[in-house]
């Protein structure tokens, strides 16, 4: 169950450790406000804090960001695809996050990625994904922790980078190729979908039915655009939602169908003497269809 609560220290609980204030003016125990101060689910005045031990003064304002039950893939070392200088290429796992949640830190492939590669403390906190994979998606994922050098690839993205994608859908499509240039709302709904809308931003996709097998294709996806959720609207707009895709009516599965499979990154973007740098990655043994 996921819980956003928001309260106020009381003014006379001043001078008591972070932990035993929270489980004195919340429904939950002391052990449970150390799980999620460790996590990274509890700000303080808006910011994030992680010292369970912290002294409060009294009258913090305090968010706590709850979500239990959850099973998260853990990161490993073998992820790792490519690396050099403040470059570092991951495949992710389905159901990893790429970059850090309300409710937590600790377990994001940042948080994880700067643990494995043992970063100072500066390098942990200018690392960033240079592009966004959701969670339920994998493949390949390039992480940097020079803000310069980021900014630098993150300003040419659109004009040197390109990504190829894997889906499973249901049905079978009733072509071999499409193009689908539909716009795409720049907010979500309260359930947390986008979708395509009149007066939304200028999308693109291209898509090619690669196989099928019984009433699921396997189709390779092309992205010109980068809007959020992109090709799970566009393909569940066409009528077929990914298989996995429960938020825009995907079949039942055990994962997201949508893979990051081929990226490719023009050398100048990465102020690299190498003209182009191309990688492509097979999912893992989940990719069951």
């Amino acid at each position: 169950m996921f819980e956003d609560i928001k309260l106020n220290i009381p003014l006379e609980q001043g001078g008591q450790r972070l932990d035993s204030a929270l489980a004195a003016i919340s429904a939950y125990s002391r052990r449970r406000m150390q799980r999620a101060i460790d996590e990274g689910g509890v700000y303080v005045n808006r910011k994030r804090c992680r010292k369970a031990g912290r002294i409060i003064q009294g009258g913090e304002k305090i968010r706590i960001v709850l979500l239990d039950g959850e099973q998260l893939t853990p990161f490993t070392e073998e992820q790792i695809y490519w690396q050099h200088g403040s470059w570092t290429l991951v495949h992710k796992r389905s159901n990893q996050y790429a970059q850090e949640a309300l409710h937590r830190s600790k377990g994001t492939l940042p948080y994880e990625l700067a643990m494995l590669l043992q970063l100072k403390p500066i390098q942990s906190k200018d690392l960033r994904p240079v592009h966004r994979l959701d969670k339920g998606t994998s493949g390949l994922m390039m992480f940097c922790h020079e803000p310069k050098a980021l900014q630098h690839l993150q300003h040419h993205w659109f004009q040197a980078v390109d990504k190829e994608y894997m889906a499973v859908v249901s049905p079978i499509p009733t072509w071999t190729e499409q193009q689908i240039e539909e716009p795409i709302s720049a907010k979500a709904d309260k359930a947390g979908r986008y979708r395509v809308s009149a007066d939304g931003k200028k999308s693109k996709t291209e898509i090619f039915v690669v196989e099928t097998r019984g009433n699921r294709a396997l189709l390779r996806l092309i992205p010109h655009t980068g809007r959020t959720h992109q090709l799970r609207v566009h393909l569940a707009f066409l009528g077929y939602p990914i298989v996995g895709d429960g938020r825009y009516g995907g079949a039942k599965h055990g994962r997201l169908m949508l893979h990051a499979q081929t990226l490719k990154i023009k050398g100048y973007a990465m102020r690299s003497k190498d003209p182009q740098h191309t990688w492509t990655v097979e999912p893992e043994a989940d990719w069951t269809w």
